[in-house]
């Protein structure tokens, strides 16, 4: 195995960042539930799942790309099925079947499939036996299937998610600019259906443009939001142990991490934690930039920019940009499937970045 200097240097620093910031997470989860009685067995709980989410990321860093390819064939059928069976047998956690109980343990598949779906989506554009029309037709099916699938828990906001990852890998094959906005377009319309569909998706819609409509009930969240970033200020409560984050954020520990780490940190902490993500980010596209592999790049493109877009939209919602949609923070929320989610998805980044000699095609026989 031949790795460029550059590209080593990238690896290394995703890698280094994304431990800093799983420690990060692990001692916000600790924090921000220590007034609740709960802290220990939480700790604990999300530190076994970050043992075992690091184990699967330094295995899989160590694969070739394209056994990772081969093996998406099996396992996003597989993990599509999976998601199919949710409203059967799945375990309803706030009118939401997202997750199979496995006696103590939770799994929620659309966590750990996120990043296979993606490769296996650029495996479908890059195919050049097919007309391009046959790659997008089959591309879109898939994106639309498992738009459906995570309607059907239903789940808007990891429905964003993968729409938004479907339009990456679009945009990222430079797939013609109807196609993508085609794409985009018929995501935004399911969207609007499941809003309409499902009462409370539509009245986190309403109360979020009418605050004052039910300030007590819909809007508690967004007020709450509101109170724990305002309340730390420029350096944060820190001897309080966010004590508003503990006794009215819904969830400071998953969906609102990010308001409950203001709370605690201010300004300044927040701060510190947005450039150790924004640093990931940085060096997951540069990596990309550095690869000859068209696929190679779209992969790490699109995987990049499908974490980026979750992040995103878990710090807006938190800030009271957008109605709250239940995002988790990688790498920071607690919940054992969306970090070894995230652990996977860098560690098919990181296996991507690196020119394997035996494994990589040459350039020109998957170029446009």
């Amino acid at each position: 195995m031949m790795v460029d200097y550059p590209q080593k240097k990238c690896c290394l620093l995703i890698t280094a960042l994304s431990a800093v910031l799983t420690l990060w997470g692990l001692l916000a989860i600790y924090r921000l539930t220590a007034l609740t009685g709960d802290a220990a067995d939480l700790l604990l709980r999300q530190s076994l799942w970050a043992v075992t989410a690091w184990c699967i990321f330094w295995k899989l860093s160590q694969l070739q790309f394209t056994v990772i390819v081969r093996a998406c064939y099996l396992l996003v059928p597989v993990g599509a099925l999976a998601m199919l069976l949710l409203p059967l047998f799945g375990l309803s956690i706030n009118g939401m079947h997202g997750w199979y109980a496995l006696g103590a343990l939770t799994i929620q598949p659309s966590e750990l499939l996120k990043p296979f779906y993606i490769v296996f989506l650029i495996q479908l554009l890059q195919n050049q036996h097919r007309p391009e029309w046959q790659q997008i037709t089959l591309a879109g099916s898939v994106i639309l299937l498992f738009i459906l699938l995570l309607l059907l828990q239903p789940d808007l906001g990891t429905m964003l998610v993968y729409a938004a990852g479907g339009a990456g890998a679009l945009y990222f094959n430079r797939v013609r600019l109807r196609w993508l906005l085609l794409s985009l377009g018929g995501s935004a319309a399911l969207g609007v259906i499941a809003i309409a569909r499902h009462g409370y998706m539509l009245d986190r819609v309403l109360n979020f443009w009418q605050p004052q409509l039910d300030p007590a009930g819909g809007s508690w969240h967004l007020r709450q939001f509101a109170i724990a970033v305002a309340r730390g200020e420029f350096t944060g409560v820190k001897s309080q142990m966010a004590v508003w984050s503990n006794s009215f954020l819904p969830l400071a520990h998953n969906d609102s991490i990010f308001a409950a780490c203001s709370e605690m940190l201010g300004f300044c902490g927040s701060l510190v934690l947005l450039l150790l993500l924004g640093g990931l980010f940085y060096n997951c596209f540069r990596l990309a930039q550095l690869q000859t592999d068209p696929m190679r790049r779209a992969v790490i493109d699109a995987l990049s920019c499908m974490l980026l877009l979750q992040t995103l939209l878990h710090i807006l919602v938190n800030l009271g940009l957008l109605p709250p949609t239940g995002v988790t923070l990688p790498l920071i929320s607690y919940g054992g499937s969306s970090l070894t989610g995230t652990m996977i998805l860098l560690a098919i980044i990181i296996t991507a970045g690196e020119q394997h000699n035996s494994d990589c095609p040459p350039a020109e026989k998957i170029k446009r």
